[in-house]
């Protein structure tokens, strides 16, 4: 079972889950997603810090949400991801499409936008 809390933060979709995020979990959270995207969202933030376990449904959903997200230049992050389930993510060959956040709050941080250099003014 996975139990999915959502919330915006401006333009960030954030979403805590808890428990297995397998074919059982994947069809909330893939409506969730795509309900997001259909609304014009695309930042992403999802917290892993009660995920127990991940399948390959999981590893598609995920993928394929990056993918969306990435042709309207939004970004997803993932955070609080534990090392077992980080090993699949490596192991699949999809670690490098995400950015990992070892927290919450690290991970809101990521959508900042970098300070611009702005051109000295004379004094």
């Amino acid at each position: 079972m996975l139990d999915i809390k959502h919330a915006t933060l401006g333009n960030i979709l954030t979403v805590n889950l808890t428990g297995q995020l397998n074919t059982l979990g994947c069809g909330q959270l893939g409506e969730l997603l795509d309900n997001w995207l259909g609304t014009g969202g695309s930042n992403t933030l999802i917290d892993f810090a009660g995920v127990t376990y991940i399948n390959s449904t999981g590893l598609r959903l995920l993928w394929r949400h990056h993918s969306l997200v990435s042709g309207k230049a939004g970004l997803v992050v993932l955070s609080s991801v534990h090392y077992t389930i980080f090993q699949v993510f490596d192991i699949s060959g999809l670690a490098h499409l995400f950015q990992f956040a070892n927290t919450f709050d690290d991970a809101l941080v990521r959508f900042q936008a970098p300070p611009t250099d702005s051109p000295a003014t004379p004094a």
